[in-house]
């Protein structure tokens, strides 16, 4: 048994024992919390210190034993001589086996046995616990201490902190004798902690530990032993090094609960109504729950404090306050919590207090409990805490007595489920889709529903919930129904009006009606009928939306051919609007950054962030939008020449309705590429055809749509069905609007394959030029590569090498692989044609020196004389010099019949041109 912290407390039983000895008999009380070591001590005492000094009697009182007649006293004495034993029966036979006042003869016959027994040798009786012993032994152990100053018996017992009734009278007896003597043990300190730990487990990691297990505990030596266990259990369970920090766990639990139960009833009680009540509660709660006065209540919750289990009023670990309420059992907490919910109530408390107890009660029948759990719900939802809300709002819900209530319940539970995972709300849809068209719920909660319904791909339910909105709304909720009716026609083009009439469009706010609508503002931007706002319209645009997640989500996403116009004021717009709450907000925002990413051609960025959009939340919570960082996956995947990649993509679950949107027909071109990029022509007209026929039943096959003829062009060119391709072609740039220069190049590019080899060349210069100005620097490596290969189909190969050595340098910038790779063969034969001699691999360029290996570099990836001699800080001059060595060691005549290997991303001065992009024009 280890001590700590206790070497004055037994030197001074040491020096009693001497005394004893010497003839001079003592009491002394070891008092102190629960669980302080009282019994360590007594046993360190009697072990090791006394030893074979002394007979040495001892006993440990017990609740269960307390009205055992004299039980205490049979302990003792079952350490005793036979004789002696046989005497002290003898005596307490005459005491009729009572409890009650025992006659003074049979106390006087017990006290005797034992001086008797102290006369042949000293007698040392250590009784633990002493306040669970039964009155008659109490009585005469007390009638024994009154004649112990002159004999050699040593009296010590162990008693606890406000223990009960009968060992106060003892104490108030023994207290008046000046033989007598109290010790008191406190929990131990910190480093009392830490030395405590040392002896179980490596000092280091005692040292560690400590501060941390000194906190939970309150130096509590049975609390801190838990602990130690507890980290020794983990550490066999891991199998290796043990835990980084502090471990709470079942033993520690264990041992909270078993302190608790060696304290008197009340403060069992206590503890339990504290635990109940959860953080720091009021003194009067406290004493309410557990039935008793307020100044019996403080008392008892400063033993708990100091027996190290409270700290402030409240567990110090929430382990221990768990373990406590499992100690009561459910039946028990269940009727502790209601309670305490009705005393909250009736006191005016927190409404989220309240609610706390009636979730973990379960099925109030309190007729203000659906008030509570809807406030509570709705102040935890802005906090947050949406686990908590949603508890609250099933409860609530399960309560509601009549249909309005039920209606609103589940809108509210809806809401809270939509910002932990839209997949959530599928299951209320029907209820809500028919609560709107009963007119149960308000215009904010209808609203709502219908967000969910677009976003879910139940189109004609949100349609039909619309159409009887917007027949008895007005004033400003009709405005807002407006937007939404424009949001449902841009995201399902198939419920546009087929009579001719104009499609929804926001209104625009008029004077003095306030900020502008944030989606109507991005709705009428993306359709194109007025110029793109600025930045500096956004502070002014009105916060929270109904619509605004939704609607900004789907809308930039779902005209790519606006979103390089959009992006600089409607991405930073994306980034200040994610910080609200749900899960949806993060994904749409790398979707949106994502899809702008593709349009510039930067493809590791495009699938990194349609990547990370996709692991932001399941596929079901995307709904109907997973098709937009899905086709974003499709299109890298297979311009990087990552086809299995592809393939996996295309085995994700996607929900019906994505073909009725923008989306599904973007997932279905990319999947058309696909299938184009391995060799499936036939399956990739078909699905292109299939993207054109959704377009014309739905009238939508305008300029603007989405260029269906040129990908189907090209899967009729892989067929050899060159007229078809033509033709498709000259329709797609029949009224192509003239700032759309990504169709058009490559529109142009495809044609000119159509053609024959001479015509080639002027178109798909055209095209290099329209790329050029749309930014799309993927396509403008296919162009190039294209149009290198037309020059050299011409023969020109002085033409041919700077575009396919330009067209090589784009297309690893942009890490397109398979087309990078496929253009290294081009560019070898175009140096053969010319007879430079400069092969791919060639021993030449060892001849090299270093600064002409760098200037030969830059010069082979397209820079002037000026441009090089910028960027490694030398004149014009020594450039021209360099470039004539080069020149005259690789046996080529110009800059343009370099080889490929000087400008390899691996040799010198690699990094350059991706430094400045502008130097590679």
């Amino acid at each position: 048994m280890v001590l700590v912290e206790r070497d004055p407390e037994l030197t001074l039983l040491s020096d009693l024992l001497d005394d004893c000895l010497d003839g001079s008999g003592s009491v002394v009380v070891v008092r102190g919390p629960v669980a302080v070591g009282k019994t360590e001590l007594l046993h360190t005492f009697s072990e090791q210190v006394a030893g074979d000094r002394v007979r040495r009697l001892g006993a440990a009182a017990s609740p269960a034993e307390r009205h055992l007649p004299f039980g205490l006293l049979s302990q003792l004495l079952h350490g005793a001589d036979a004789a002696y034993a046989r005497r002290a029966d003898a005596v307490l036979a005459e005491a009729g086996g009572t409890d009650g006042t025992i006659e003074p003869r049979v106390l006087e016959g017990v006290s005797r046995v034992f001086l008797d027994m102290s006369d042949a040798e000293p007698l040392l009786i250590g009784v633990d616990d002493v306040h669970h012993a039964d009155t008659g032994s109490l009585q005469c152990l007390l009638f024994l201490a009154r004649r112990l100053r002159r004999s050699r018996v040593m009296l010590v017992l162990g008693d606890q902190d406000r223990a009960g009734s009968g060992s106060a009278d003892l104490r108030t007896e023994l207290s008046r004798h000046p033989y007598c003597r109290q010790l008191r043990l406190d929990p131990l300190g910190c480093d009392g902690v830490a030395a405590l730990l040392a002896h179980e487990l490596d000092a280091h990691v005692a040292h560690s530990l400590a501060a941390g297990a000194f906190a939970v505990t309150g130096g509590n030596p049975l609390l801190v032993r838990a602990l130690a266990e507890d980290w020794q259990a983990a550490a066999r369970t891991a199998g290796g090094a043990g835990p980084s920090g502090l471990v709470v766990g079942d033993r520690f639990a264990e041992r909270v609960v078993s302190c608790l139960h060696r304290v008197e009833p009340d403060a069992l009680a206590v503890a339990r109504a504290v635990a109940v009540l959860g953080g720091t509660p009021a003194a009067g709660l406290v004493a309410g729950l557990s039935g008793l006065g307020g100044i019996e209540t403080r008392a008892l919750v400063e033993l708990l404090e100091d027996s190290g289990v409270l700290r402030q009023g409240r567990f110090r670990h929430q382990a221990a306050q768990a373990a406590v309420l499992r100690d009561l059992g459910a039946r028990e907490r269940v009727a502790r919590h209601r309670c305490a919910a009705r005393m909250l109530h009736a006191e005016g408390g927190r409404p989220t207090a309240i609610a706390h107890h009636l979730v973990a009660a379960g099925e109030p029948t309190e007729p203000w409990a659906a008030a509570v759990l809807h406030e509570s719900a709705a102040g935890a939802t802005a906090d947050g805490r949406v686990d908590f809300a949603l508890d609250c709002l099933k409860l609530a819900h399960t309560i509601a007595d009549d249909e309005h209530q039920r209606a609103v319940s589940r809108a509210v539970l809806a809401d809270a489920e939509w910002r932990i995972e839209p997949a959530r709300v599928v299951r209320h849809l029907g209820q809500l889709t028919e609560a709107v068209d009963r007119r149960l719920l308000a215009h904010r909660d209808s609203l709502a529903t219908l967000e969910y319904l677009l976003w879910h791909g139940r189109v004609d339910d949100a349609a039909s919930a619309l159409h009887q909105l917007a027949a008895t709304t007005a004033g400003p909720d009709a405005a807002e129904l407006r937007e939404v009716r424009a949001v449902l026609e841009l995201c399902y083009p198939g419920q546009r009006p087929r009579d001719g009439s104009p499609p929804a469009s926001p209104a625009r706010p008029s004077a003095g009606q306030g900020a502008p609508s944030l989606v109507g503002t991005v709705l009428r931007a993306m359709g194109g009928d007025e110029a793109v706002p600025g930045e500096h319209l956004w502070p002014g645009l009105r916060p929270e939306e109904p619509l605004s997640r939704i609607t900004l989500g789907l809308l930039t996403l779902a005209r790519p051919e606006r979103l390089a116009a959009v992006a600089p004021w409607c991405l930073p717009m994306l980034d200040d609007a994610a910080g609200q709450d749900g899960p949806e907000w993060p994904g749409l925002l790398r979707a949106a950054r994502a899809e702008a990413a593709l349009l510039r051609g930067d493809l590791p960025a495009a699938a990194e962030l349609a990547a990370a959009a996709l692991d932001e939340t399941s596929l079901p919570s995307w709904g109907v939008l997973v098709g937009a960082p899905l086709a974003c996956l499709l299109t890298t995947a297979v311009r990087t020449g990552r086809y299995e990649d592809a393939a996996a993509y295309l085995t994700m679950p996607v929900p019906p309705a994505l073909l009725e949107t923008p989306f599904g027909l973007r997932y279905l071109q990319a999947r058309g590429q696909y299938q184009l990029a391995v060799n499936r022509p036939y399956a990739a007209l078909s699905d292109f055809q299939t993207c054109g026929q959704l377009l014309r039943d739905r009238g939508d096959d305008g300029p603007r749509a989405l260029p269906w003829r040129i990908d189907a062009a090209q899967a009729l060119l892989r067929l050899r069905r060159r007229a078809e391709a033509r033709a498709l072609l000259e329709e797609q740039l029949d009224g192509l609007p003239g700032d759309d220069g990504r169709t058009l190049g490559r529109a142009l590019r495809h044609l000119a394959a159509a053609l024959e080899p001479h015509e080639r060349p002027a178109l798909l210069t055209d095209a290099v030029e329209a790329l050029q100005s749309a930014g799309d620097r993927v396509e403008l490596a296919h162009t190039l590569a294209d149009l290198g290969g037309a020059y050299h189909a011409t023969g020109d190969a002085r033409r041919a090498r700077p575009a396919l050595r330009r067209a090589w340098r784009t297309a690893r910038e942009c890490q397109a692989e398979g087309l990078s790779r496929s253009l290294l063969p081009g560019l070898s034969a175009t140096s053969q044609a010319q007879g430079a001699g400069a092969l791919l691999g060639g021993d030449r360029a060892a001849e090299l020196s270093a600064a002409e290996h760098r200037v030969g570099s830059l010069a082979a990836q397209g820079h002037s004389n000026r441009q090089i001699a910028h960027r490694l800080c030398i004149t014009v001059s020594t450039v021209e010099q360099h470039l004539t060595q080069v020149y005259r060691k690789l046996r080529v005549k110009s800059r343009t019949d370099l080889p490929v290997f000087l400008e390899d991303d691996d040799g010198p001065d690699s990094g350059l041109a991706r430094d400045d992009p502008s130097l590679c024009r």
